[in-house]
């Protein structure tokens, strides 16, 4: 069963469910003597067929089709009319069991004593049918709104997954070709190490591929998938740079989004600056406590390669999109930059919760 049938039986489940109390309250509250028991059930029928039908007509084809085209004036001149049609109906109704009892098919009873013309019975009938049509049509209003209000949610989750797997697809491409080539070098100057860097690549990659499925992983695994990056990078820079990570963790279980650090680690190793006489750095901080994480990247930069301020590669650019996308309000996120050094630090509200 799709949705849209799902939606339209769960709200037709309501529609004859208050149709039948409606129905049992009447009856219940009708105190009018009848000749016949036959005539209390015609009175009935007649006032639910006239009502239900109309009703029915309304909630299933007229609202949903022009809610959708949100067209409210045609809404308002539509169940105006259809007021007085139902008046109309129950004229009729009315009119026809008169006619049964003037023809001696049903004993003479209150409708033939308490016959009223038809404006008569179209003014006491309209307010009555406004109110019901009101109340039903509410009811549909807030149904289709929910459904709507569903749709919205749906088209905009598939808008962020196809934004995030399209910017996941932009992280560190560089960085593979990078690796790939060392490890070539490398093969032939020390096997060990080429060894070394491969199994750590692969590790990298294994978590590239599979750990970006999971909407979320624990803290521990997007680590051990820094670790490694940072570790092959010391390789590549050998004696260039002085690299130092800490991280300190409460849980290792709190859940977050995976690839969720590494634009920032990869952007401040892209973008270090190192000369002949004095080597670069890369500090990296990662800070966990109760609902909080804060991580800070601090890297040397070369003044020959300054950068205007505030300016941003494509990697901080898709860092910023995937925190907004995923986090809105919940993270600030500062980039400080001077002559020679560039930092960013990133504080995000988290849960807290454990697998």
């Amino acid at each position: 069963m799709t949705v849209k049938n799902h939606q339209f039986n769960k709200f037709n489940n309501l529609f004859f469910l208050l149709w039948i109390m409606i129905t049992a309250l009447l009856w219940a509250l009708d105190d009018s003597e009848y000749p016949w028991v036959i005539q209390k059930v015609l009175s009935g029928v007649s006032l639910i067929v006239a009502l239900c039908s109309t009703t029915y007509f309304l909630c299933n084809y007229i609202l949903p089709k022009e809610i959708h085209r949100n067209r409210i004036l045609i809404i308002f001149i539509q169940l105006v009319l259809l007021c007085f049609v139902q008046a109309f109906l129950l004229w009729i109704f009315q009119e026809g069991i008169v006619l049964l009892e003037a023809r001696h098919i049903l004993p003479i009873s209150q409708f033939t004593h308490e016959r009223e013309t038809f404006l008569v019975t179209l003014s006491n009938s309209v307010p009555a049918t406004i109110l019901v049509n009101l109340g039903f049509g509410g009811l549909k209003f807030y149904y289709e709104h929910g459904k709507l209000y569903q749709q919205h949610l749906n088209l905009q989750k598939a808008h962020l997954e196809t934004q995030l797997q399209s910017l996941q697809s932009k992280i560190t491409p560089h960085f593979m070709f990078n690796v790939l080539n060392h490890i070539h070098i490398q093969i032939q100057k020390d096997t060990d190490l080429a060894s070394s860097l491969l199994l750590k690549y692969s590790d990298i990659l294994r978590y590239q591929l599979y750990g970006v499925d999971k909407e979320m992983v624990n803290l521990n695994e997007e680590i051990a998938f820094m670790d490694n990056y940072i570790e092959v990078e010391k390789y590549r820079w050998v004696n260039t740079l002085e690299v130092t990570h800490q991280w300190d963790i409460q849980n290792g279980k709190t859940k977050i989004l995976p690839l969720l650090f590494i634009i920032f680690i990869e952007n401040a190793f892209k973008h270090v600056g190192r000369s002949v006489a004095q080597n670069g750095y890369i500090h990296i901080q990662l800070k966990q406590y109760d609902h909080e994480m804060i991580l800070e990247v601090r890297n040397s930069k070369a003044s020959a390669n300054k950068q205007p301020k505030n300016s941003s590669g494509m990697g901080l650019k898709n860092a910023k999109q995937r925190l907004a996308l995923l986090y809105a309000n919940q993270y600030e996120l500062a980039i400080n930059e001077t002559d020679d050094t560039y930092q960013i630090t990133l504080s995000i509200v988290i849960g807290n919760e454990q697998s």
